[in-house]
């Protein structure tokens, strides 16, 4: 197993994050406030499996027309998408109930739902991305050379001039990767990024195992009892290719884009950060005032509240949200957001076209 590199290190505390924790703190330490938020976060989940549940009973005991049929495709799609931004993540950053195993069982909806380790997910996401946000290699979000280049200090290559092209349909094999190879390949190589992954043993390794087969089963083996294999190819990818497109331009445009800033591990150990500061200079808003938007994200798109208080349920995101940019002026800390999901994707296109052209020869950077 390969062993991770030497973590890197933050200041915690600071005057920006203790002001806003204590202010955050005295919001949801009134009844009526976390009453409502776990009204709001707990009736998604029946809502999501709803959804999944009847669209995919409909395609396998009725056996609908076409139009009927791409209907229950949207709504296994929504479906996902809402177990992925209002269950899954909220259940396996802790935030879900007060006792772990509870919100591991909650987070288990990322294996037998969406088909992807919820025990891998927690190291990459929770601890590599969250503890790690922007810094090349140490992110994996942020790390995806030899295919494309997010990050300034990571190298130049001939073909990430088109990469704000050609990596739409990237986005949309993320999520066909983590079905089938990608969480092997993490436990094989024992990290995710530089954090440490330990192969899973014991229940883990059951949920692992079980989880896998159960999203097979009910994605794969049993619709090829009813419909013939390349219906349920055709089908099998678009629901897998329009998740991940939406997953993966979600959190992309809450961190790889023009206002977000970046970090090699060798600047952060020649200037030590205060983590609470990094979180927010790496981490952009978008859409704060669309409450569509946002129901259906799961507050994902209030990313900078996220990162500072992962372990709050997204609900309360929206009314954190006023707490933080209060402070974030007062301490002078840089605060970013896009007012609409047009400049968020306009910001996403510019920074990969600036970072594929950065560090090139004039001649075909100018071309």
């Amino acid at each position: 197993m390969a062993g991770a590199a030497p973590k890197l290190a933050f200041d915690n505390g600071g005057a920006f994050i203790r002001d806003t924790r204590a202010e955050v703190e005295a919001y949801l330490a009134r009844g009526s406030t976390r009453l409502r938020g776990a009204i709001l976060l707990y009736a998604k989940a029946p809502i999501a499996l709803a959804l999944t549940a009847v669209s995919w009973s409909v395609l396998i005991f009725v056996q609908p027309g076409v139009i009927v049929g791409l209907l229950c495709l949207v709504g296994l799609v929504l479906g996902a998408m809402l177990t992925a931004f209002c269950v899954q993540h909220d259940a396996n950053h802790g935030s879900y109930f007060k006792q772990r195993r509870w919100n591991h069982l909650v987070g288990w909806s990322t294996d037998s739902l969406l088909g992807f380790s919820s025990y891998a997910w927690r190291v990459k996401h929770n601890v590599a991305h969250h503890t790690y946000t922007n810094v090349d290699g140490y992110d994996d979000d942020a790390t995806q050379v030899p295919l494309a280049r997010f990050a300034p200090s990571q190298p130049s290559r001939p073909w990430y001039r088109f990469q704000q092209y050609y990596i739409w349909p990237m986005y949309t094999l993320m999520g066909l990767r983590w079905q089938t190879v990608g969480d092997l390949h993490a436990f094989r190589r024992g990290t995710v990024g530089e954090s440490t992954l330990k192969r899973p043993s014991g229940w883990t390794l059951f949920g692992v195992v079980a989880g896998k087969a159960f999203f097979i089963t009910w994605a794969i083996v049993v619709p090829l009892l009813v419909y013939p294999w390349w219906g349920v190819l055709a089908a099998y990818v678009f629901f897998t290719m329009i998740t991940s497109l939406i997953m993966a331009t979600t959190f992309q445009l809450a961190h790889c884009v023009e206002e977000a800033s970046f970090a090699s591990a060798d600047e952060l150990r020649a200037d030590r950060r205060i983590w609470a500061v990094h979180e927010v200079e790496t981490t952009v808003d978008f859409c704060p005032r669309n409450p569509v938007l946002t129901w259906m994200l799961g507050g994902l798109n209030f990313q900078i509240e996220h990162h500072l208080f992962p372990k709050v349920p997204h609900t309360h995101y929206p009314k954190i949200a006023e707490i933080v940019r209060r402070n974030c002026v007062k301490h002078d800390v840089r605060y970013s957001f896009h007012p609409s999901l047009g400049r968020a994707l306009r910001s996403h296109f510019l920074h990969l076209r600036e970072m594929g052209r950065l560090g090139l020869p004039p001649e075909i950077e100018m071309g």
